[in-house]
Parts: structure tokens; C-alpha cells; sequence
């Protein structure tokens, strides 16, 4: 304790500065510990002091301390300094206990810290599990440190939004995260939200266990479709800071105490989780639903009740509320034959969504539109909700005569059709006929007259073909071995470039179980190598191909059953196999025997 008090002194003679009744603070890591897990108790002192008398920790083991630490800063000529003296503590035993005040003395003047309050609870190991505080694992289990997803409903409806959150739990103190990436899910349309945590580590109690938690991702989640999703983990790396295993190396090391903790990055990954997404009902569903879910308001408005004819009117629904907004289509809405309606310029704000339509009526008249109702489906009485619109009437006046781009709309069924009067003007092109001339009974509608007799013979005749030629069904089978054998290939082939082993060899061996099967008439049940080989014996195969095929068959068995074993040239037992299926083939045709292999 002498050197450590020639310490400070030297420190007050080689920096000076006032000192003030705020210049010694006390601090815990954490107030709430547990038995027998490390935490740090720290007196910073922004003053020249001397005389560093520490507090009584009766009720606390000392594992590593005191730590010295100092800093000084220049800022426009004036200079700042700070010191921090720390101690590792281990609480006793389970309680409610008072860390004292420590004191320093600082120009004659006595400055004290104030008291920290400590609550000690059981520790995760167990309470009556003895530990050597000077001995710690390097390892880290799983109960120590984890990720966790959650989701604010496991079981939801198409378009209804659940919170989605990824938290990390640490009995070690958090220090930061890296290589973690903003998760997106399959299924869900997500936004992402800012996080609870807010950049701070916070401390949560679990069965009596403290936990340092952070908040990594918080994600409003809306589903888009039905059926069990499952939520991809989130992986990254965790820093955490631990009870160093390093040794004094130095006599000042020994002195004044070596580090005492260390920084160590772990990889984590958080586990799947499951999500049940319900369908929208189809029964009593409106006609004019258009995706909205939860609980919503629609708003109708227009710039115009009275306008000209081939002027526009804007109208506006805007639906508001709380549920899956952003995914609402345009509704569809019917208006007069005469209105002609763009597609809708569409805005979003916060919890809103207009739908801008540009319309020009072409026609004179007064109009009532009263089909502009919006329906939804409301989550908290699980039915369609239609929300009925006032009417609008639309009052549209003669056009201007005099605008230059004046027109006058008409609708077809307007113009009455008779024998003696105009007809209504025929668009595109048309062909002038002859007068007189007549398509019956003449060369060409003989010619299509006997047309259709040919096809229908033509037609009889190719199916009576096909019907005799798929009639045996081994024949048919063994025909389309090898156009089955060449697509699994092709499926081999894509594995083969992405060099994904496991899926390579799978396809190989289908191709030629498939091939085999099918050209050798073998159900798939039987399909084994004895077979393949009594068969293929039967047929008069030359040996050393027969050896081939049963070497190739066993090659693609071991590789399934064993994928790490099996090391080769993919690219070569692509070849192989095509080679050999060619190869056998042709040795299958000329050789071809008709039996049946039970």
C-alpha cells in the first residue's frame, strides 16, 4: 500500500490541476450480479488527488486489482486529465449488499465517492457449486452466450403484420457486434424498425440469471403467403469481455495487477423459427377486396362536382389506419361508359396510402357514382368489414364548341342501325366483293368440303398408329429409357458445374436406376445390382460392360451413403455415365430380347 501511495503522489507532482467536489466518481459494471461471476468496480478521479483509500468489500472476494489506467487531453492550450483505479469483485454469497464510498485527498480538501447498492443472486452454474475465481474456462457454452428470434405472433393471417426480433443474451459483458446483416425473410414483406436497445446493453433477469441483452433487429413482418414459413437464422460475431488468462509478465504487472480481462469475437447463429400463416377466408369475401387487413378507414374526395366535357376531375381514396397498408392494391372501381379513368398516381406516408385517379367524362349528363365502397378484413373480429362511400354526383356540361380539342363522345349502342339509314362507321380494314358472287357451291367450298373429310381419315389413321404403337406397355417404357436417362443427366449436369457433390452423385444414380429400370422392365422395388446384373447376363451383355455399369452403380451408392468418403473428377463421371448409357444402349438394340423379368 506504501508504493502504491508513492504512486499517486508522483502522479500529483507531475500534473496540477484545481479540484472540485465532483472530481471522484464510483461506478459498477452492473448492480444486479451474479454469485461468482466477475464484475468491475471503478473510481474515476478527474482531479490531482493523492491518498487513494478504497471502501471495505467485506462481502466481495478481490480477483484482480487495483487496475490503474490514465488519460490526458490538450484542448485549446488547457489540459484535462483522468485517472481510474478498478477492482474485479466476486459476490459471496446471495444478498443485498453496500459497496462504501472511497476517498482521496485533493488540496488539502477530503473528496468521497457516494455508496453503490449491489444485489448478489444465484449463479447459472448452480448455488452450491464451489469455484476458483482464479481459474476460468476458455470456452464459452451455449447457456452463456445465444441469439434468440421471436416473433410478436406464431400464428397469423396473409397481410397481417407481426414484429420479428433477433436478441443476444450474454452472461459476459457485451462489447460489440460484427459481420451481422439486416435479415430478410421468405414469405414476409419486412420492414425494418430502429432497434429497442438504441446502442445501449441493457441487463435482463431470467429464473434468476443476469443476462447482458442487446436488441440486434426488430422487423415489422407482413406474410404474403400461406402455410408454415420458417424464419432464417440471423449469424454473426458477438465480443464479449472475459476474465483474462494471462500472467504477470513484468514487476509492474506484479505490482500493480495484470489485465485483467480480454476482448474475445464468437460466432453465433440464432435457430429457426417457425411461423403459421392462416389463408383469408373465401367465404362472404367481397367482390371489391383488395388486399387490405387490419383496421382501416377509406376516405373519399374529389376537386370537382360540375365540370365540361373532356375536362378532367381528380378523385382521391385514401385509406388509413393500422394494418398491412402498404401492400393494398389499387381498388377497382366501375364508373360510366363514357368516363375515361387513367391508372392512379399512388402516395405513401406513415400510416397512409392515396389513390390519385385522373378522370375526363366524354359525355354531357348527370352522373351518380355510388360504387365506391372499401372493404377489408378486420383482424380483431376475424370477417370482411365493407366500409359504405357517400355518393358522388358528377354534373357534366356541354363542351366547349369553340376549344380546339373539343370532342363529342358517343357510345355505339346510341346509333340506331336500320335498312335505310347510316350505319355506324366500321373501323380497320374491310374487303369489297363482287356483287352477285356467292362462297356456296363453288370451287373453294367444295375444296374445304372435302378438306375436313381428309383430315378426319388422315386423323383416324395416325391415332389407330399411335394406339398400336403404345399398346405394349414394356415396349413403350424401354423406347423412352434413354430420353428419361438424358434429362436426369441434364439435372446431373447443372449439380456437376456448381460442383455440389451430394446432389451430383443423387442424380447420377437416378439416371441410371431410371434408364435401367425402365429399359430392363425391373420395378422399382426390385431395382438391385443382382438384378440389373442377372438381366443384363440374360441379354447377352459384353462382360467388361456389365462391369462397368455395376462399378458405376456402387460408385454413386457409396457416394449417397458416404459423401465425404468419395473424392473424384466430377466432370470425368459425367462423361462416364453418358458414355456408358450411349454404349449400352446400342448394345441393348442390336441384342434386344422381349422377356419379362419378375
Amino acid at each position: 500500500m506504501k508504493g502504491f501511495t508513492s504512486f499517486l503522489v508522483f502522479l500529483f507532482i507531475c500534473f496540477t490541476q484545481k479540484g472540485s467536489a465532483q472530481g471522484v466518481v464510483a461506478q459498477v459494471s452492473s448492480k444486479k450480479v451474479q454469485v461468482g461471476v466477475p464484475f468491475e468496480y471503478a473510481v474515476v478521479i478527474t482531479v490531482n488527488a493523492n491518498n487513494f483509500t478504497p471502501p471495505s468489500f467485506k462481502d466481495f472476494d478481490i480477483i484482480s486489482g487495483p487496475n490503474q489506467s490514465s488519460s490526458i487531453q490538450y484542448v485549446n492550450g488547457s489540459m484535462s486529465q483522468q485517472m481510474t483505479i478498478s477492482y474485479g469483485l466476486v459476490a459471496k454469497k446471495e444478498g443485498k449488499f453496500t459497496i462504501g464510498p472511497s476517498s482521496v485527498l485533493a488540496n488539502g480538501q477530503k473528496l468521497e465517492t457516494g455508496s453503490i447498492a449491489i444485489e448478489a443472486v444465484k449463479s447459472g452454474a448452480g448455488q452450491g457449486a464451489a469455484e476458483d475465481p482464479g481459474a476460468h474456462s476458455t470456452k464459452i457454452s451455449g447457456s452463456d452466450l445465444f441469439i434468440r428470434t421471436a416473433t410478436s405472433k406464431n400464428k397469423c393471417y396473409i397481410g397481417e403484420q407481426i414484429v420479428i426480433t433477433q436478441k443476444v443474451y450474454s452472461r459476459l459483458q457485451i462489447i460489440g457486434f460484427q459481420k451481422f446483416a439486416q435479415p430478410t425473410y421468405t414469405g414476409f414483406y419486412s420492414q425494418a424498425q430502429e432497434s429497442m436497445s438504441k446502442g445501449q446493453v441493457a441487463v435482463e433477469n431470467i429464473d434468476g440469471i443476469n443476462y447482458y441483452t442487446y436488441e440486434l433487429f426488430r422487423t415489422i413482418g407482413t406474410a404474403n403467403k400461406a402455410g408454415k414459413i420458417v424464419l432464417d437464422p440471423v449469424e454473426g460475431e458477438v465480443v464479449i469481455r472475459r476474465q483474462g488468462q494471462s500472467k504477470p509478465r513484468t514487476v509492474f504487472e506484479q505490482f500493480f495487477g495484470a489485465p485483467s480481462y480480454e476482448d474475445v469475437p464468437v460466432n453465433l447463429k440464432s435457430r429457426s423459427l417457425a411461423v403459421e400463416v392462416l389463408a383469408l377466408p373465401e367465404k362472404n369475401k367481397p367482390a371489391n377486396f383488395s388486399g387490405g387487413v387490419g383496421e382501416l378507414s377509406a376516405r373519399i374526395q374529389t376537386n370537382r362536382t360540375e365540370l365540361k366535357a373532356n375536362e378532367a376531375f381528380n378523385l382521391k381514396v385514401t385509406i388509413s389506419g393500422k394494418g398491412n397498408i402498404k401492400l393494398i392494391e389499387a381498388p377497382k372501381y366501375e364508373f360510366p361508359e363514357s368516363f375515361e379513368i387513367y391508372e392512379p398516381k399512388i402516395s405513401e406516408s406513415a400510416n397512409s396510402k392515396t389513390f390519385d385517379y385522373l378522370i375526363i367524362p366524354r359525355s354531357e349528363g348527370e352522373y351518380t357514382i355510388d360504387n365506391l365502397d372499401f372493404s377489408y378484413f378486420n383482424l380483431n373480429s376475424k370477417q370482411y368489414v365493407t366500409l359504405p362511400s357517400p355518393q358522388l354526383k358528377i354534373k357534366v356540361l356541354p363542351p366547349d364548341a369553340n376549344s380546339r380539342g373539343a370532342q363529342v363522345f358517343s357510345m355505339q349502342t346510341q346509333v340506331k342501325e336500320s335498312e335505310n339509314d347510316i350505319r355506324y362507321i366500321k373501323k380497320g380494314d374491310f374487303v369489297l366483293q363482287r356483287s352477285g358472287h356467292e362462297f356456296f357451291n363453288s370451287f373453294a367450298h367444295l375444296f374445304c368440303l372435302a378438306l375436313i373429310f381428309i383430315a378426319l381419315i388422315t386423323g383416324m389413321v395416325v391415332r389407330k398408329t399411335y394406339l398400336k404403337q403404345n399398346a405394349d406397355v414394356v415396349l413403350v417404357k424401354e423406347r423412352k429409357a434413354a430420353q428419361l436417362a438424358k434429362k436426369q443427366l441434364r439435372r446431373a449436369e447443372s449439380f456437376m458445374l456448381s460442383n455440389t457433390k451430394d446432389e451430383f452423385y443423387t442424380e447420377i444414380l437416378l439416371s441410371l436406376n431410371n434408364y435401367l429400370g425402365h429399359k430392363l422392365n425391373i420395378p422399382v422395388a426390385d431395382l438391385s445390382k443382382e438384378k440389373v446384373k442377372e438381366s443384363l447376363a440374360k441379354r447377352k451383355i459384353d462382360g467388361a460392360l456389365l462391369n462397368r455399369v455395376l462399378e458405376a452403380i456402387s460408385t454413386c451408392e457409396f457416394a449417397k451413403y458416404a459423401p465425404g468418403a468419395v473424392s473424384g473428377d466430377l466432370k470425368s463421371m459425367y462423361s462416364n455415365t453418358s458414355n456408358l448409357i450411349i454404349e449400352l444402349e446400342q448394345a441393348l438394340n442390336t441384342k434386344r430380347t422381349y422377356e419379362k423379368v419378375v
